[in-house]
């Protein structure tokens, strides 16, 4: 008799790793198995181990023992294979590979690649990167990414065009499903404020893993002119998030450091606060509900997705951003600031901008937020899970009406 449940098995890297692809793929787990009692998933999570050099000691990761059930050191091209037979022993009817070039051992990462190969499960790769303009090894290794898989999934029509012209990929196995964002109410910023302790002030943040293509000396650059032009506020620069982990490997803090250099010789103390540690998902969605104008001046153009900005998106705020894909495709139709050079003159005209007209920005946060209601965890999980069903029925499963509940959702 066959079995009603559907199971997955995602192919990530996950908390406590620090890392925006971990966060994504809780956040569609959590999902899932919240909204479909009748799903079974789990966790081959990339990495197990803190790197010495980077964080000063040898600290093994302490993984939710209900969610992930294999673990795959980045760096050892025998275990993604020992990992890939150990899927084909579990009841596992489809895998989910989150990818990231960066996330997996090799050249490129084509460990991953390996794993693929020794795989009996049907696969479906969600591409977090798709290069316009990519190296030869990196056209290389897409390629068989996409030969290998089931189906590839990329956050934007963008990611197809790319896939197509850059990599000579045809759109059959090609599925669009954008990046979520959460699902909060829409509130204003009083009481996130006051919880934080940020009342009375105008809150301007930039979020996410810090490294020199966020681009946040152009903003600390742009406060004077943004404090002199609005001498009646009192603007408070908030840059939350831990500096990257690769950054920190290679260079320590030297980014920060030049960051608040900058803040020193400008004499913006009073006005800029970094919040450098990484924060529970409750707690950075507080900061964005606390955020009265949300900057991104990433120095890439080519950035096809953006939990930041999905994030901002889904808390309704008012965003200013260099023109990168994704930011292209949120924030057209007003809403939100595209920039053109993303210089500092050019942001903090934008930054009093808003400051001046409340109209405007309200305005802006609604239809942001309204946006923002087509594409919450909820909607994209849905998506992902009409997908799932796809190869899961053409394994001969039937369909997936037996409820069960597997794995303690509160671990996460």
């Amino acid at each position: 008799m066959p079995r009603n449940r559907l199971s997955l098995t995602f192919v990530s890297t996950f908390p406590p790793r620090e890392c925006g692809i971990a966060t994504f793929t809780q956040d569609l787990l959590f999902t899932l198995i919240s909204e479909n009692p009748d799903i079974r998933a789990n966790v081959c999570a990339i990495d197990g181990t803190k790197d010495s050099s980077a964080y000063g000691c040898l600290s093994p990761l302490i993984y939710p023992r209900s969610r992930v059930a294999y673990v795959i050191k980045a760096t050892d091209q025998i275990s993604f294979v020992e990992a890939a037979e150990k899927i084909n022993a579990s009841r596992a009817d489809v895998v989910n590979i989150q990818h990231e070039y960066g996330l997996y051992g090799g050249s490129w990462g084509r460990y991953i690649l390996d794993f693929m190969e020794a795989l009996e499960k049907p696969i479906v790769t969600t591409l977090h990167t798709v290069l316009p303009r990519p190296p030869e090894e990196a056209k290389a290794v897409t390629r068989e990414l996409y030969r290998l898989s089931a189906n590839v999934v990329v956050p934007g029509h963008v990611g197809v065009d790319i896939l197509k012209k850059a990599f000579d990929l045809g759109p059959e196995k090609v599925e669009v499903i954008p990046h979520g964002v959460p699902d909060v109410p829409f509130i204003g910023t009083e009481q996130p404020k006051k919880k934080l302790a940020l009342s009375r002030r105008f809150v301007i943040g930039s979020f996410g893993l810090l490294h020199p293509a966020k681009g946040i000396e152009y903003v600390l650059e742009a406060l004077p002119q943004v404090i002199a032009d609005n001498p009646e506020t009192d603007p408070l620069y908030l840059v939350v998030g831990e500096t990257h982990v690769n950054i920190v490997k290679n260079e320590g803090e030297r980014y920060r450091e030049r960051l608040k250099e900058i803040v020193k010789d400008l004499d913006l103390e009073h006005n800029v606060k970094f919040v450098d540690r990484y924060l529970t998902n409750r707690n950075l969605i507080l900061h964005f509900l606390a955020t009265d104008i949300c900057v991104l001046p990433y120095l890439a153009r080519d950035q096809i997705v953006s939990g930041v900005l999905s994030q901002a998106v889904g808390c309704g705020k008012a965003i200013i951003s260099t023109p990168f894909v994704h930011a292209r495709d949120a924030l057209a139709d007003e809403r939100g600031v595209l920039l053109k050079s993303g210089e500092s003159t050019e942001i903090a005209e934008a930054i009093t901008m808003l400051m001046r007209n409340d109209r405007l920005r309200r305005e802006m946060e609604i239809r942001t937020y309204m946006y923002g209601r087509s594409i919450t965890w909820k909607e994209v999980a849905r998506r992902y899970k009409e997908l799932f069903n796809t190869h899961y029925v053409k394994r001969g499963h039937g369909t997936t009406d037996a409820p069960t509940y597997w794995g303690d959702v509160d671990a996460l």
